[in-house]
């Protein structure tokens, strides 16, 4: 995080630099307007960069600010390793209700209690997986769930200024976190 005095780089030289960005830039005032952030929440050789232009912070402020944007990117990608496990659970859940589907079709076709065994064994081992699932996932789709909630309450301790043409850091987490978490609350639900 670089912290700058407005004066170098001014605000008009970050929104210029912003427009021309061939990717999306989130530019905003924080703390009511004492000062600007401008970030594209990429990964650059490792790092994700913001800058903190300087208005009249005060030192506190400034501290506040770069704690806080610090804390949202790090609860960001806290919340979003869950992201990839939802997309596995998904597909174990898609392929076990097509198997439950499919046990129920011969539940109704059994004709033998060897039949009946027989399903009794394919269903056990179904709940079994399902149940492992559980296990293995319940704890990380609660920390999204709560990661989540701590970057939208950061997000409203920076007391963000909309900059007209560009989006604030609200409104990209709104975009691109906010879906990625709330599939991992569908799935959630789905495999409850």
């Amino acid at each position: 995080i670089g912290l700058h005095p407005v004066g170098n780089p001014s605000l008009e030289a970050l929104l210029a630099e912003s427009s021309r960005s061939e990717t999306s830039v989130v530019v905003c005032g924080v703390a009511d307007g004492a000062g600007w952030v401008s970030t594209d929440f990429r990964i650059h050789d490792g790092f994700s960069r913001f800058r903190v232009l300087d208005g009249s912070l005060t030192p506190r402020q400034a501290g506040r600010t770069v704690q806080r944007l610090l804390e949202i990117e790090t609860y960001r990608i806290m919340a979003l390793l869950a992201f990839p496990l939802a997309k596995s659970v998904g597909l174990l859940l898609s392929r076990a209700e097509a198997e439950l589907a499919g046990l129920m079709d011969d539940m109704g076709r059994s004709g033998s209690t060897e039949d009946e065994r027989r399903l009794l064994d394919r269903l056990t081992r179904l709940a079994a997986e399902i149940e492992q699932s559980v296990a293995r996932s319940t704890f990380r789709f609660g920390a999204t769930a709560a990661y989540h909630r701590l970057v939208e309450q950061r997000i409203e301790d920076l007391r963000e200024v909309r900059i007209a043409g560009f989006p604030t850091i609200r409104e990209f987490m709104g975009r691109r976190l906010t879906p990625a978490v709330r599939t991992c609350e569908s799935v959630a639900r789905r495999q409850d």
